[in-house]
């Protein structure tokens, strides 16, 4: 049962009171703005209007290879009116968009809610922080890519919105369970900005070949969230007394477990969902066999390096690192055993980081990882970035054949190129490009890696700073992973009440058969007692 509040309130009850209504406030406030701007920047993108509204224009196609309709059937751009042509972002995208969501909405806060005294806390932080940077993001996003002063909402924006929402949730998981609800909201609204910044410098700027993000989406939120923590590093708290309340149960880890589960069967949509269509197939089956491998490596790491037996919080980190660092190449001509060797090499990666690195780095460098973001998040997305410039590198035609201009934009010659006019004719949809050798690429995904590291320190610092004005609430060390502290917890009976409970149940069933012409009064007064008992 959840007990009511009670009429005089302690101190801590009293503060958590106020700091839950200047939270639910200054949502309010970022609400009623996000309507505010809705209003003037946004507006249904082309394939959500009426046939009778949209206007023709080639741009609008998406995600179809030249001259072909999603159906298989060919037609030229000229063949009929756009606008009646079956190639809109609702068929394209809607099963991968759905797939997302649950890793979004439902996994991702079933994975952070480890944590026996912070259960509540994490999957409900997770909600609301997934819906405020869905909004908060559309209109980020849309403000580098305004078309017409105007910001285009499909489902496409959706799902942009969702890779937002992955970064801000693995920030906050570096410093779960020691900030407060306002900390968490400001953090969010924070790095939404420099996130949009990366990615528009990664993939408009540099063009670099990242389709899952493991770059611009998860080394950013990793080192984000690690510059945070280094900033809100209270010298006062120590990390052993903190780490004797990140302790977890039975039942929080299999619900991680289940989380983690679901996060692995979804990943291939989330690394494939932005593919162009010709690649996309393979960046499926790239990731799939990815995390299979990431799966095994964890799990022989996990034996051969340590003499403990299993724990379900290190293969929970080592079987998700697969699909972390196959995203900058999974689209790409990697062949399977690569993906096999990459993700096999970034499980035992991130459980050996876990393992042995992280105590180090708490121990000597004083800081804090609540869930070891940088051994699923940091670590393998750094070896993905390396890979990626090694694939880029050794990229030929021969080898891509046709795909090989959509995998690799910037290498397709300016419009100002002669070889360009030709690539035009045997692929009308073609975009100019930058003209870049194959070497040249790799060096920028290399380039491309560096400055995300060096925008997520750098904002990271700087929103660390901010959250430790005392106006956010900042937590004390008793407030930190603590569920009653911000939500109504259902009180779980004593030791000695469940004896009571049990031996009251027997009384009753004796009762039931060897009274059963007197068991309507005395079940009542039985019922009772049992009732004071469950209340108590």
């Amino acid at each position: 049962m959840v007990l009511p509040p009670a009429t005089g309130q302690s101190p801590v009850t009293k503060r958590a009171a106020w700091n839950n209504r200047k939270f639910g406030c200054t949502l309010a406030l970022f609400q009623i703005a996000f309507v505010v701007l809705f209003a003037v920047f946004v507006e249904y993108d082309w394939d959500a209007l009426p046939f009778s509204k949209r206007i023709p224009d080639a741009s609008n196609h998406r995600k179809t290879s030249a001259n072909t309709t999603l159906d298989g059937a060919s037609h030229s751009i000229n063949d009929k009116d756009i606008r009646m042509q079956d190639r809109f972002s609702l068929r394209d995208y809607h099963s991968m968009y759905g797939d997302v969501q649950i890793m979004i909405f439902c996994a991702f806060g079933m994975l952070i809610s480890c944590f026996k005294r912070y259960g509540y806390s994490s999957l409900g932080i997770a909600f609301v922080l997934a819906a405020f940077v869905v909004e908060w993001s559309t209109l980020m996003h849309g403000f580098f890519n305004l078309q017409n002063g105007k910001i285009p909402f499909s489902i496409v924006t959706l799902i942009s919105a969702d890779f937002a929402v992955a970064a801000v949730l693995i920030s906050t998981c570096v410093i779960l369970g020691t900030v407060s609800p306002l900390q968490y909201l400001m953090l969010a609204f924070m790095e939404v900005p420099f996130y949009s910044l990366n990615e528009w410098i990664c993939l408009k700027v540099l063009k670099v070949v990242d389709v899952g993000g493991s770059m611009y989406l998860h080394v950013f939120a990793a080192f984000f969230g690690l510059a945070v923590s280094v900033t809100i590093y209270r010298p006062k708290l120590f990390i052993d007394e903190l780490n004797k309340l990140k302790f977890g149960s039975k039942w929080n880890e299999l619900i991680a477990m289940v989380g983690t589960l679901i996060l692995f069967i979804y990943w291939p949509s989330f690394n494939s969902v932005f593919a162009p269509a010709d690649l996309q197939n393979r960046a499926v089956i790239n990731t799939a066999v990815s995390l299979l491998a990431s799966c095994l490596g964890s799990f022989t790491a996990s034996s051969v390096f340590t003499k403990d037996k299993f724990s379900m919080t290190v293969i929970q980190n080592g079987a998700l690192a697969g699909g972390v660092v196959i995203g900058a190449v999974a689209d790409l001509m990697i062949q399977p055993y690569v993906a096999l060797l990459m993700g096999f090499s970034a499980g035992c990666i991130a459980v050996l980081g876990f393992l042995f690195v992280n105590p180090i780095v708490e121990k000597k460098l004083k800081i804090m990882d609540v869930c070891g973001v940088q051994y699923l998040h940091g670590m393998p997305g750094i070896l993905a970035g390396l890979a990626s410039a090694v694939v880029c590198g050794l990229a030929t035609e021969e080898v891509y054949g046709s795909s090989f201009w959509e995998a690799f934009p910037a290498v397709v010659p300016p419009s100002s190129s002669p070889l360009y006019s030709t690539l035009q004719t045997a692929y009308p949809e073609i975009k100019p490009g930058y003209g870049r050798t194959p070497a040249l690429q790799a060096a920028f995904q290399l380039l491309s890696l560096l400055v995300s590291v060096l925008i997520a320190v750098a904002s990271g610092l700087f929103c660390g700073m901010i959250l430790r004005l005392k106006y956010f609430d900042p937590h004390k060390q008793v407030d930190m992973f603590d569920d009653e502290y911000l939500w109504n917890i259902p009180r779980e009976l004593s030791f000695d009440e469940e004896i009571d409970v049990k031996e009251m149940i027997g009384k009753l069933e004796k009762m039931l058969v060897t009274q059963q012409s007197a068991y309507p009064v005395a079940l009542k007064d039985q019922l009772r007692g049992l009732e004071s008992c469950l209340k108590g």
